[in-house]
């Protein structure tokens, strides 16, 4: 993933990120609300920081050009200077690198005068405002400073001094006010030569280090429309990974900093389906490390509300993670674990009313939440599959399904999950289908609730507006009934947010009837989803006991680096009929 950008640099954000922390700012370089600035979950750390070149501070009156990627990279033209200003996180450090290059353009030497100064605020996410205590500490080319029992230190190989008082200031990004402690600025002094360039190296890092990085997989497919899309969405999950509690996926960039489990667990269909299989088992066998909880909260809080998907989920994903690799015997006997947590009132899953997906709404004996279940009885032999499979059919009426066991319940999405899995008929699907693609299809993806159900609300987050999720599932149940050109068409409205809100990410949610977001920017499951889909239903790539079977849709394409089982397949698709075009050790069948 890498952007180039000399337009509109103050409509789009960025995020880069390592084990330990993030960085999440806009694209014209500004600080712009109280989740910009410096991270490492749960924990904010920088607000801001400004630098000033010889009196000129470097923002967006000085900005050329901004590349994103794996980091951020400025461009900026001062008279007789030019300064490319590089932020990164680096696998190999606990917080930021700020790489600052100054070229002399004349041919005369050039004093420069380089000052940072640095907002810090160390507070937990849960606090709106930070400390007002901080203690200061200097040294040989460091400045630390403590507060709320964290530490950020900023140091240099470079000689720099520490000038001006230290204070606190209160600001408003956004209109919301914040408060951050300045140290002073840190000042650099050189004299450049003519026609060249000097360097300047800042770390910032804090307490609490996390190390290492994510191996990279190579992994590609060639399709006009959805190829970018899926190398972006592999980037966008790696992107949300941490060792912040244990190895874990928060939910989104930049306030979801959580490990949510049921996030996680749809996230890893997609992250195992793109050949993560080492990453995926950190992950699940960090959730059974805290007894398969609901949540893992990065600052020690615990979760007493379980949801009500988590232990389901959890069953899926270690049997995809089985079918394509290996699973350890933990893992094994965790998912014997989570069986047993299936609760039925007789055929019906009893799930608590507020402990489904849609947190905001009250849904007891959920759709969706049968539909898991019983895909994991499915999974695991369990003598219960029986009684979820009649349980589901009290789901089903004339023309579509209910939400939840009651009369009168909204016209949603849901049911979207019991045909993705191939749990209903292909009589009825087809006419639940229909329903989706009529009523619930926004030309930015799958509605959650239909329009033409009294409660619709375009911009209600559970009530009518369009998640990465729900587009999937219902790209993913077409795709599994053969309705390919539908299917392909929700997975191809994903494509425009990838260089929309983040560059590069699909978010949480938007608007039905605009698009405009209404969550956060970058969302785990959104990126995770879009790689299942297409894997998995698209090009119909199954890893049985025994072989993969490939039984793509009518496409054209190209999909290299698919691995399972220690094996890596490179196919062609061409109008759906398939062509293997290496030679791995398995039994392949088309």
């Amino acid at each position: 993933m890498k952007y180039t950008l000399t337009e509109n640099l103050s409509d789009t954000s960025g995020t880069v990120s390592n084990l330990h922390g993030f960085l999440h700012c806009f694209n014209d370089r500004e600080f712009k609300n109280k989740w910009t600035g410096y991270w490492a979950p749960p924990y904010k750390f920088l607000d801001y920081y400004a630098i000033k070149i010889n009196g000129v501070w470097l923002n967006r009156d000085t900005l050329q050009a901004t590349e994103y990627g794996s980091s951020f990279v400025f461009h900026h033209e001062l008279d007789s200077l030019k300064v490319t200003e590089k932020a990164s996180t680096p696998d190999e450090l606990p917080g930021l690198r700020f790489e600052i290059e100054v070229e002399n353009k004349t041919d005369e030497p050039k004093a420069v005068r380089l000052t940072l100064e640095s907002g810090i605020d160390i507070r937990e996410k849960s606090q709106d405002i930070g400390p007002e205590d901080y203690e200061l500490d200097t040294g040989a080319q460091r400045v630390t400073v403590t507060g709320n029992g964290k530490k950020i230190m900023l140091s240099s190989e470079e000689e720099f001094e520490l000038e001006g008082n230290n204070y606190l200031k209160e600001h408003y990004p956004g209109g919301e006010k914040q408060r951050c402690f300045i140290p002073g600025d840190i000042v650099f002094q050189r004299e450049i030569p003519g026609q060249s360039t000097e360097n300047i190296e800042i770390d910032i890092t804090t307490s609490e280090g996390s190390f290492g990085g994510i191996e990279s997989i190579e992994q590609e497919i060639t399709h006009q429309e959805l190829g970018r899309l899926f190398e972006n969405c592999i980037d966008s999950v790696e992107n949300l990974v941490y060792n912040r509690k244990g190895k874990g996926l928060i939910a989104g960039h930049p306030w979801f900093q959580t490990y949510w489990a049921r996030d996680a667990f749809w996230t890893l269909l997609g992250l195992i389906d793109a050949g993560r299989f080492e990453l995926a088992t950190e992950i699940l066998e960090n959730f059974v490390s805290h007894d398969l909880e609901s949540r893992i909260f990065l600052d020690g809080d615990s979760d007493d509300t379980p949801r009500a998907d988590t232990a389901p989920l959890f069953i899926i994903a270690c049997d995809k993670l089985e079918r394509h690799h290996e699973l350890s015997g933990e893992l094994e006997k965790a998912m014997d674990d989570a069986m047993e947590r299936l609760e039925l009132d007789g055929d019906i899953v009893n799930n608590k009313p507020e402990a489904t997906w849609m947190d905001t709404l009250e849904r007891p004996g959920a759709v969706d939440i049968q539909s898991l279940w019983l895909e994991a009885a499915d999974i695991t032999g369990d003598p219960g599959k029986e009684k979820l499979e009649k349980g589901l059919e009290e789901f089903q009426d004339s023309d579509y399904m209910k939400d939840f066991i009651e009369d009168n319940t909204p016209v949603t999405i849901n049911p979207a999950v019991p045909l993705m899995f191939g749990q209903v008929g292909e009589q009825e699907a087809m006419k639940y289908l229909e329903k989706i693609n009529a009523g619930f299809s926004s030309r930015y993806g799958a509605r959650t609730r239909s329009m033409a159900d009294p409660g619709y609300e375009s911009d209600g987050y559970h009530t009518g507006s369009v998640w990465g999720l729900t587009t999937g599932w219902a790209a993913a149940a077409n795709l599994r009934y053969g309705k390919e050109k539908q299917g392909l068409n929700f997975l191809e409205k994903m494509i425009q947010f990838l260089d929309r809100d983040q560059l590069g990410a699909l978010p949480e949610v938007v608007d039905a009837e605009n698009g405009h977001l209404l969550g956060a920017p970058e969302q785990a499951w959104s990126a995770g989803m879009f790689l299942h889909v297409v894997d998995t239903y698209l090009l119909g790539i199954k890893a049985r006991g025994d072989h993969v079977e490939i039984k793509p849709a009518d496409i054209t394409c190209e999909r290299k680096g698919k691995r399972v089982r220690g094996e890596k397949i490179d196919l062609r698709v061409e109008d759906g009929e398939v062509e293997i075009l290496n030679n791995p050790d398995l039994d392949i069948r088309i």
